[in-house]
């Protein structure tokens, strides 16, 4: 039944079991950064957005010391081998979060100690929040051709998604129930252990694809070139750049809504486990509505329908949404806004967005495709936030200034996401 209504009925079962354990990966991914999303989020709401500049900065440090280290794994071994690595290491470095988050207690950020740890939490929990993902869909765009990637990555995102609501729902457990945030480490470390194991038992289900296929290649290719191989591709290619300044773009309609979000909590919402509890049930409407719409139109809309249409249009309902947060500045206004487009988003933006890749050579997937979806990202990210506390001092802490500039953006976005949709490969 399930089969059926994903549009996957004519799949064979080698792709469905292969599908099947990368979803299994993902959702226990997903999970382990789900839970722990509320407590950063938490953290950037009780510094304010004066200080969203240096957090996106500390960010994208953070990401630019993470990236040189995956690109060597990369160098080195094949992704069956460095994928489950870098899981691993990732799991490890969980107690070293629950020992920073134990010893800042019950959301107690206020002296210098604690601010330096939440400062350390915010700047890892991003890129670890960009890598584990990303090693899912590393390993996915390897495996699956871009035939199979339009049949079966939506199956692959409803495992994502199912894993993004278990994870916001332990994290609004965590809020509710008065336990410390630091237990929620200790349940991304199991997740990200699960993970490991379901990356096995996917990597033996895509052999078995390959050969079903025909596919000669070798079995455990790996990329070669140094760590700039991706910068190098990334120069050269203007679908490439195309790709990046999407993804920039993309990044900083993002931090406007943070913007706006980090506000209105700071405002209207008391208490850090208020706040934490606010945000946990965001996440966990959000990630439902992608799981619906995933199970139910995904894989039928991203076959029937050309990728320039999801590409521009959530950019389009981006700007739409920035609007309606401006003329009803509410946080359940916000928190509708924020629901619908994320669903909109994770459920057909995204799958769009990872099967431009699917055609491109293996070092490219590997390399460039991560450079992007860390640097790029990030610094966009670091750019909006820069420019919306830029504007809010320049004009008079005005909204409406802010505003005006994210929609310009959120706009720019959409022109980006017409012209790769119609040039993808």
């Amino acid at each position: 039944m399930l089969l059926r209504i994903l549009g996957l009925g004519d799949a064979t079962k080698a792709e469905l079991r292969a599908s099947a354990w990368t979803a299994a990966m993902f959702c226990a991914c997903l999970a382990s950064t789900f839970l722990l999303r509320p407590v950063r989020d938490q953290f950037g709401v009780d510094q304010g957005v004066e200080q969203m500049p240096k957090l996106y900065g500390i960010t994208l440090l953070m990401t630019c010391l993470f990236a040189p280290a995956f690109w060597r794994l990369a160098d080195r071994m094949p992704s069956r081998r460095f994928v489950p690595i870098a899981l691993h290491c990732l799991a490890a470095s969980m107690l070293v979060v629950f020992a920073g988050l134990w010893l800042v207690g019950s959301y107690d950020w206020k002296s210098d100690a604690s601010r330096a740890v939440g400062e350390g939490f915010w700047g890892f929990y991003s890129a670890f929040n960009l890598a584990v993902p990303t090693l899912v869909w590393v390993h996915a765009v390897l495996n699956f051709d871009r035939r199979q990637a339009l049949r079966l990555f939506g199956l692959i995102g409803v495992g994502g998604t199912a894993g993004a609501v278990l994870g916001s729902l332990g994290a609004g457990l965590v809020a509710q129930t008065g336990i410390l945030p630091a237990w929620s480490a200790i349940g991304s470390l199991v997740l990200l252990e699960c993970a490991c194991l379901c990356h096995a038992f996917s990597a033996k289900a895509c052999a078995a694809m390959r050969t079903e296929r025909g596919d000669t290649a070798p079995r455990d290719p790996v990329t070669r070139g140094g760590i700039l191989a991706g910068l190098s591709a990334l120069l050269h290619s203007g679908y490439l750049r195309s790709i990046a300044g999407y993804m920039m773009l993309l990044a900083m309609t993002a931090s406007a809504f943070a913007f706006f979000r980090t506000r209105m909590l700071a405002e209207q919402v008391d208490g850090g486990r208020a706040q934490h509890g606010w945000l946990a049930h965001q996440e966990f409407l959000s990630q439902s509505l992608v799981l619906l719409l995933q199970v139910f139109l995904s894989s039928r809309l991203l076959r029937r329908l050309p990728s320039a249409l999801f590409l521009s249009a959530s950019p389009l309902l981006s700007a739409v949404g920035l609007c309606v947060v401006w003329q009803w500045p509410s946080v359940a206004t916000l928190a509708a806004v924020m629901i619908i487009l994320r669903g909109l988003q994770f459920a057909l933006e995204k799958p769009s967005r990872e099967a431009l890749y699917t055609p491109l050579d293996l070092l490219t997937k590997h390399k460039a495709k991560f450079l992007l979806d860390t640097v790029a990202l990030r610094f966009g990210d670091w750019v909006g936030a820069c420019g919306q506390v830029w504007i809010a001092r320049e004009w008079g802490n005005s909204v409406d200034a802010a505003m005006v500039a994210a929609v310009a953006v959120a706009l720019l976005w959409a022109c980006f996401g017409a012209r790769i949709g119609s040039t993808a490969r």
